[in-house]
């Protein structure tokens, strides 16, 4: 357990890139209007849009399920190395996590294990 606290950077770019992709990914689960599929197809076919809600209601519970998972287990992290959760750090910390999910924990390592070198 570390005396002090972890700041927020934002992360480097290999860890930036799906980081956002997460983001858009999870934006466009949770959008009633979107469908990867939408447009002739699926107004064709009611079976392959029944297919299409789906697999988009799907993602969208799974996404959002784990990462509120990741989000939890990520709050007791920053609690043991000393992030308050009334500081900003702890705010952007938790965003990052919430929509970047694994990615935000090897960028957390990854300042960690900077701060100790």
């Amino acid at each position: 357990m570390s005396t002090r606290t972890v700041p927020y950077k934002l992360p480097p770019s290999h860890l930036s890139k799906p980081i956002i992709v997460c983001g858009i990914i999870m934006a466009l689960s949770a959008s009633r209007r979107f469908s990867a599929f939408h447009g002739q197809l699926l107004s064709q076919s009611p079976t392959l849009a029944n297919a299409a809600q789906w697999l988009q209601t799907g993602i969208f519970w799974f996404l959002y399920g784990a990462h509120t998972i990741e989000s939890a287990i990520f709050a007791k992290k920053l609690k043991d190395h000393g992030v308050s959760i009334l500081s900003a750090a702890w705010w952007k910390w938790m965003v990052e996590c919430f929509i970047g999910g694994k990615f935000c924990f090897e960028h957390f390592e990854g300042i960690v294990k900077s701060k100790i070198l």
